[in-house]
This record gives C-alpha cells, sequence and structure tokens, in this order.
C-alpha cells in the first residue's frame, strides 16, 4: 500500500498552496519513490486557475539506500526514516518554499545522485480553460 506525506503545505500570499510530498509505493516500481513539489493556484479573477508539480523519482528497491544516505545513523524503518530526514530537511530550510522554482527538485536530485540511486525526473502541469 502506498504511503504518501505532505512535509511542507503553505498557502503563499498570491493564493498559491505550496506542498512538498513524499510517497513511497511499493507496487510503483520504478517511480516507487517520488519527491514532488507542487504549486496549486486557485482560480483568481481573469486567472481561472493552474498547476505545477515537480518531481524526483527512484525504484522503490532503492529505499533502504536513500534512508542509509539521509538518516544512517536513525532508528526506524528504512521509510520512516526517509520520511524523518526529509520532513529535518524541511525544519531547517533546506528544502522548503522560499527557493527558487524547481530548487527542491533539484536538491532531491543531487541527493539522489549522491545516495548512488538512478533517479529521473518528470514535470507535470494543468492549465485550467
Amino acid at each position: 500500500m502506498a504511503q504518501r506525506e505532505t512535509l511542507l503545505r503553505v498557502q503563499r500570499d498570491d493564493g498559491c498552496i505550496f506542498t512538498l510530498t513524499l510517497t513511497l509505493d511499493p507496487e510503483g516500481g520504478e517511480r516507487g519513490i517520488t519527491f514532488t513539489e507542487f504549486y496549486d493556484y486557485g482560480p483568481l479573477g481573469d486567472d481561472p486557475g493552474r498547476e505545477y508539480g515537480y518531481s524526483v523519482h527512484a525504484p522503490y528497491d532503492a529505499l533502504d539506500a536513500l534512508a542509509d544516505f539521509y538518516a544512517k545513523d536513525a532508528a526506524g524503518s528504512a521509510a520512516d526514516r526517509l520520511v524523518e530526514a526529509l520532513q529535518t530537511l524541511v525544519r531547517e530550510g533546506v528544502l522548503g518554499d522560499r527557493l527558487a522554482l524547481k530548487g527542491n527538485q533539484h536538491r532531491v536530485l543531487e541527493g539522489f545522485e549522491l545516495a548512488g540511486v538512478a533517479p529521473t525526473t518528470s514535470v507535470w502541469s494543468w492549465i485550467n480553460d
């Protein structure tokens, strides 16, 4: 069963809801681990609304390697350690709302690569016509 954790959720002054999430899905194959930086702009005036998502994916079987890289000495399951480590990066400001567009995606991509994992990225968008 998939586990989805919201690492950060912020309502910005411009009406955008900004979120950072981590999804761990044993059935997800090459995208079993997905970190997403997401922007949700609701309708405002003449703007009908839009959404953007920037993700980093890794195979689910990379979970132990990622947990060991981000939280080598922590206790708990690999999933719990990875979630807690990314939450800590948010608390410390390494990841968060203040970064430039795709900044969180880029930092997580670099971390996954340093952990020896072969990540991929994706971009998703939706514009309400």
